[in-house]
């Protein structure tokens, strides 16, 4: 029988957060604070809490898989992706659109990290692109209305529309 590790959530709020619908997940009373994310997974800037059991030691996963990689990641993903969780499953719940985000590839992840880390910023520094070496491969389950879109037109095309607008700024 497979032991089970029991982790909970963390709340992300950011301002174009949800004011009900994670409460409403969750069971809590809707208090008018903005929760944009759910976070279940072993990130550095918030990983999840783990329930007690004697079997892996640590209050967060990410330290309960630093003391038992092997049981808790298996020998096939540490050869792969070394010994982190390779995602982060983010439960979505936004009332507003949200920003543009871009996503390094993994090379890029790991270069950019390395060289902030090298040059001295800090890791929760606003001008800081890299906060962790990863290119951010992400599980994601929206609770609410939901549209996403991937990638973009190539650079010559959009300078080509932006050249009919006519606007000398552009």
């Amino acid at each position: 029988m497979t032991d089970l590790l029991r982790i909970e959530g963390v709340v992300r709020p950011y301002a174009w957060g949800s004011r009900t619908a994670v409460q409403q997940l969750l069971g809590l009373p809707a208090t008018g604070e903005r929760i944009a994310e759910l976070w279940f997974g072993g990130h550095a800037d918030d990983p999840s809490p783990t329930h007690s059991n004697p079997r892996y030691t640590g209050p967060t996963l990410d330290q309960a898989i630093r003391a038992a990689p092997d049981q808790l990641l298996g020998p096939a993903v540490r050869s792969r992706f070394g010994d982190g969780l390779p995602f982060l499953l983010k439960i979505l719940a936004a009332e507003h659109a949200l920003s543009i985000q871009v996503h390094p590839t993994l090379t890029q992840a790991r270069a950019g990290f390395a060289a902030e880390d090298a040059a001295g910023v800090p890791r929760d520094a606003p001008n800081r692109n890299y906060r962790d070496p990863n290119h951010k491969p992400e599980l994601i389950w929206a609770l609410t209305e939901f549209f996403a879109l991937c990638g973009f037109r190539p650079p010559q095309r959009t300078a080509t529309l932006l050249d009919r607008l006519d606007v000398e700024a552009l």
